[in-house]
């Protein structure tokens, strides 16, 4: 008997051991894919991530303009890393908007497409860089949707990624350099710091603001958003994508600027392997 009952609790034991180590490893499973989600979410704070990333975004301006109207903009903003050695990236990003403007203007069409380069080392360093040049397109569909003009400059990124805070910058200085002579000439920069304290699984919540400089004119020439920006990386099946939503309200804006925007967007992420 006492070796019976001795067998029994050996069985229980081994029972109990076996499934102690399964939970412990769909524990870990989990922890895993939280971690990889996590991860995900920083890279695409980073706009020299070596991922391919197709973000299409959507943006609401209400009272642009001289007849204050809600002007929505939608962008699609492909970005592609390409291996130029092993120690350097190429990363190409466009801009490609289409912009529906409300009554009593009531129009809409595709504006001017803007393509950037970056060049940028690889490296395991919490300092991150990429610095390149980027062309506008007067692009527009119909004309009078685009400034006329063709544009060049320079474009940088730079940024520190730590465990949980990414913190940086994206900056764009364009100037005109051809294009319809009766448009005004452009000479405009374009700000873009960030801070963003990422969460447990693929949560993020930050500052974002744009700021967009006119050098044209003389005073009263930006602006001053001030909002909060949340996102999330989630997994549909196996493949990983990016939601965000963002709200600005420019406590400093130019004449007949939006006195605020909205921001939604979705990213389709395929990180290389």
């Amino acid at each position: 008997m006492k070796n019976r009952g001795s067998k029994v609790i050996q069985i229980f034991a081994f029972i109990c051991g076996m499934l102690l180590l399964f939970q412990m490893e769909a524990v870990s499973q989990e922890e895993d894919k939280h971690n990889e989600l996590t991860e995900l979410s920083k890279q695409t704070q980073n706009p020299v991530a070596n991922m391919y990333q197709v973000p299409l975004s959507y943006m609401g301006d209400f009272n642009s303009g001289v007849d204050k109207i809600f002007v929505s903009t939608l962008n699609l903003k492909p970005v592609m890393p390409f291996n130029l050695s092993k120690n350097l990236l190429l990363i190409f990003r466009a801009i490609i908007p289409v912009i529906f403007m409300s009554a009593p203007v009531s129009k809409s069409g595709l504006s001017d497409i803007q393509l950037q380069l970056y060049l940028s080392p690889k490296s395991k360093s919490k300092f991150i860089w990429g610095i390149g040049p980027l062309l506008s397109v007067p692009s527009g569909i119909p004309a009078n949707m685009c400034s006329g003009k063709w544009t060049l400059g320079p474009n940088a990124a730079v940024l520190v990624m730590l465990k949980h805070v990414v913190f940086g910058t994206l900056v764009t200085q364009r100037w005109s350099f051809a294009g319809d002579g009766s448009m005004p000439d452009v000479n405009a920069m374009y700000v873009n710091p960030y801070v963003n304290y990422n969460f447990h699984k693929g949560w993020a919540l930050g500052y974002s603001p744009e700021f967009y400089i006119d050098w044209t004119k003389v005073g009263n020439n930006w602006n001053w958003p001030v909002g909060l920006v949340a996102s999330k990386v989630f997994k549909i099946g196996k493949q990983p994508f990016s939601a965000n939503v963002s709200y600005y309200y420019n406590v400093i804006r130019p004449e007949n600027y939006s006195d605020m925007y909205v921001k939604v967007g979705i990213t389709l992420l395929i990180p290389k392997h």
